[in-house]
């Protein structure tokens, strides 16, 4: 019979010895700018003079500011959303890339990008209003402005779209009003329409049913591809059928997911004035191998008949925007 010898407490002399503790990278938190601050762009050297918040939408702030040029010009700060440093820099980049890529009168401009205080900051040129704000002019009359506004719109989705890529959350709130300055010191000022953030923007390939986040816009092949087509360039033609609807009828419009697949958009659409009514109903087709196909095609639809839109524009203002809705009639669903 044999016996085990008992087992020996270790050595403390042959325990390792613990290392320091690995450094902590320090915790990133992004700072957003105050009014009146003073940021300066390391890239361009340039500094800019933070003015007041004029708008915040899901991904970034927007603030005026001014620069030394003394160019009035509006600076989004991205938003973290909860994300890591790394995640946030990537969307900066890409849309900075998309901004500097996709140059064109009726985009938005891009004059600087840069990092301050791990937040991204992005000038752009500074617009008068977004189109939701017309709506709550006195007196407003929007097939006034619809052909000016289509025919500046469609050039921007037009070019988008020869390049391979696909907005997908083209709004009111999206197109601005911009005005053009007088350099010779007068106050003549020219209006000018512009597209803005292509912050969701994507290439064709790669169109996401999750970028068009405002429900009552989302297009019926979103929710249902298999009996409305697949999700490509035409959300774009849809949502500007939407935009032309609204003004079309002078006043903003919701629906409901119901509404959006029993075809009501287009329901409304055939109770305007011809060729209006045609062209509209036609870009908000629920099937999409029936719907306006290119931003070229809807332009030439709407110019069948320019002279029914020839009212001038009223001056824009600046106002709050309150809710509307449309209660007009009904017709049946063709």
């Amino acid at each position: 019979m044999s016996t085990n010898p008992a087992p020996q407490p270790p050595n403390p002399a042959a325990l390792p010895v613990p290392g320091p503790a690995p450094a902590q990278m320090p915790l990133k938190i992004c700072i957003q700018p105050i009014a009146g601050e003073v940021i300066t762009s390391l890239r361009t050297q340039i500094s800019y003079t933070i003015g007041e918040r004029i708008g915040e939408g899901h991904f970034g702030i927007v603030y005026s500011c001014t620069d030394i040029w003394s160019n009035d010009l509006a600076v989004k700060v991205l938003k973290p959303l909860g994300k890591p440093y790394e995640t946030v820099k990537a969307s900066a980049e890409a849309e900075i890339l998309k901004l500097l890529a996709l140059r064109h009168p009726n985009i938005t401009y891009i004059y600087d990008a840069f990092e301050y205080r791990d937040a991204f900051y992005i000038i752009t040129e500074r617009c008068f209003c977004p189109l939701s704000q017309l709506f709550f002019l006195k007196d407003f009359s929007g097939p006034a402005w619809l052909m000016p506004i289509a025919r500046c719109l469609l050039q921007a989705v037009h070019y988008l779209h020869i390049n391979g890529v696909v907005h997908q959350d083209i709004h009111a709130g999206n197109v601005f009003t911009s005005l053009v300055k007088d350099e010779m010191q007068t106050d003549a000022k020219a209006i000018h329409f512009k597209l803005a953030d292509l912050g969701v923007a994507k290439l064709v390939s790669e169109v996401s049913t999750q970028n068009t986040r405002a429900e009552w816009m989302v297009p019926p092949e979103v929710l249902n591809t298999t009996e409305f087509g697949p999700t490509d360039h035409r959300i774009d033609i849809y949502h500007v059928g939407l935009l032309l609807l609204q003004f079309g009828l002078s006043t903003q419009l919701t629906f409901t997911r119901e509404e959006v697949l029993a075809g009501r958009p287009r329901e409304m659409a055939a109770l305007l004035p011809a060729p209006l009514n045609f062209t509209v109903e036609k870009a908000l087709r629920r099937h999409v191998q029936y719907r306006t196909s290119s931003a070229m095609e809807l332009w030439r639809d709407l110019h069948a008949s320019p002279e029914a839109f020839l009212p001038p524009p009223q001056v824009p203002a600046l106002l709050p925007p309150p809710a509307a809705s449309f209660t007009g009639p009904r017709p049946p669903n063709p």
